[in-house]
C-alpha cells in the first residue's frame, strides 16, 4: 500500500466523519422544534452516541494522516 492511498483512506475518513457528525447534530438540533408532541421523536440518545462515535473514528482518521504526512517528509528527507 502507497503513502499516497493511506492518505486518501484518511481523509475519506475524516469527511465521512465529520459528514455522520454534521446529520447527527442536525437531528439533535430538529428534536426540540419539530414533532413537539411526539416524545419518541425527541429522543436524542442516538444521535448523541453517534457524535462521540464518529469523533473516534475521525481521530482516528486524523492520526493516519498525521503518520502518512509523516512518512511523506520521512522519504523526503532521505532522498533530499
Amino acid at each position: 500500500m502507497d503513502v499516497g492511498s493511506v492518505l486518501n483512506q484518511g481523509l475519506a475518513g475524516l469527511q465521512r466523519s465529520q459528514g455522520e457528525i454534521n446529520r447527527s447534530a442536525q437531528q439533535i438540533a430538529q428534536a426540540g422544534t419539530t414533532e413537539r408532541d411526539n416524545p419518541s421523536k425527541n429522543d436524542v440518545t442516538e444521535a448523541l452516541v453517534n457524535i462521540k462515535a464518529e469523533t473516534q473514528v475521525f481521530n482516528s482518521s486524523a492520526k493516519v494522516v498525521k503518520a502518512a504526512d509523516e512518512t511523506v517528509g520521512t522519504l523526503l528527507n532521505t532522498r533530499a
